[in-house]
């Protein structure tokens, strides 16, 4: 029988069933027994029986299209996570939707605007916003949202993320007691998340050992766009040490300063993010702050579909060990 000509009635009459019981077969939406249900599938792959997705979506009110909205899909930490979310989804029938803000907080918004109208089952956002007001006053409460990397306390989202302040804050206990006082910090972009978590880890250790100062710390993005400059600033105040708060901006500092003749490792002490498992230039001679970002898209992917399953059950926020690693 050819694929275009078979019909629903077609996989009914094969399986002994009504229409209605291969319907709640192919679209889960009330329990079949086993014994029935593989009779369904036995008829719907003897027939080659294909559904109509666009007009399955209509009658279920569901595309089985989830959008991943991220700030830098050049990133390995987002390309990474990316792969993690689509593996997981992709077994239960979903597709995966990325779209790249940029950073942009405006390119987020009319994003989550246009996708939200009926579009999408779902948002996994690793915002670049400060007010989460800005996403539930256009993301519909039917539409479940799961943040992952970046998540402020209090967000009425499911969250993923890595515990970002000690990983930091063992970071710079090891440069202290390598003798350094003088530890200048590039930060991430100010109004995300994880900047603060690093930021406030870095500045209490400091204060902790009674050698902060304001001075040391620089503004940063989560491009490369400020890396000279800042990293100019701090290496004129006399820095033997640098923190750098994301794996993009640590890579840049390397390379630079291996230009200039600086030796990390020997002539400066750094701190950088690996965030991949794929090679990246230089970070064997820095310090790193490992983050499980591979766990970390699988569980995002996992609390989506629990969310979608479970739309009344409680705010669930997951959090990750990220890791301190010595370069020695």
């Amino acid at each position: 029988m050819h694929m275009s000509k078979v019909s629903i009635r077609d996989v009914a009459a094969l399986a002994g069933v009504s229409t209605a019981t291969v319907s709640h077969v192919i679209n889960n939406t009330r329990y079949v027994k086993e014994e029935t249900k593989r009779l369904v599938l036995k008829s719907i792959e003897e027939l080659h029986y294909s559904p109509d997705a666009t007009a399955r979506s209509f009658k279920t009110g569901k595309r089985n299209l989830i959008a991943f909205i991220v700030p830098d899909i050049s990133n390995p930490f987002f390309a990474t996570m990316i792969e993690e979310v689509e593996n997981v989804i992709s077994k239960e029938g979903f597709k995966l939707l990325v779209i790249n803000t940029k950073e942009t907080k405006e390119r987020e918004i009319d994003n989550l605007r246009i996708l939200s109208s009926g579009i999408v089952d779902g948002f996994v956002l690793a915002s670049t916003v400060e007010n989460y007001s800005d996403i539930s006053g256009i993301v519909p409460p039917s539409i479940p949202v799961v943040l992952v990397d970046r998540s402020p306390l209090g967000a009425p989202y499911d969250s993923v993320i890595s515990a970002n302040y000690q990983a930091m804050s063992d970071g710079v206990e090891y440069l202290i007691k390598k003798g350094h006082s003088k530890i200048g910090f590039i930060t991430g972009i100010p109004r995300i998340s994880t900047t603060k978590e690093r930021l406030d880890a870095y500045r209490d250790t400091m204060e902790k050992h009674g050698i902060f100062s304001e001075a040391l710390i620089r503004t940063g993005t989560s491009m490369t766009s400020l890396v000279v400059e800042n990293l100019d600033a701090l290496l004129a105040l006399g820095c033997t040490a640098l923190v750098i708060s994301n794996n993009i901006m640590a890579i840049e500092t390397m390379m630079i300063l291996n230009q200039r003749g600086i030796r990390p490792h020997h002539d400066i002490d750094l701190i950088g993010y690996k965030d991949s498992e794929q090679a990246q230039y230089g970070l064997q001679h820095m310090s790193l702050i490992k983050q499980p970002v591979a766990e970390m898209g699988r569980a995002t992917g996992k609390q989506l579909l629990e969310r979608l399953s479970h739309p009344d059950m409680p705010i669930q926020r997951i959090i990750l060990p990220a890791e301190f690693l010595p370069v020695d």
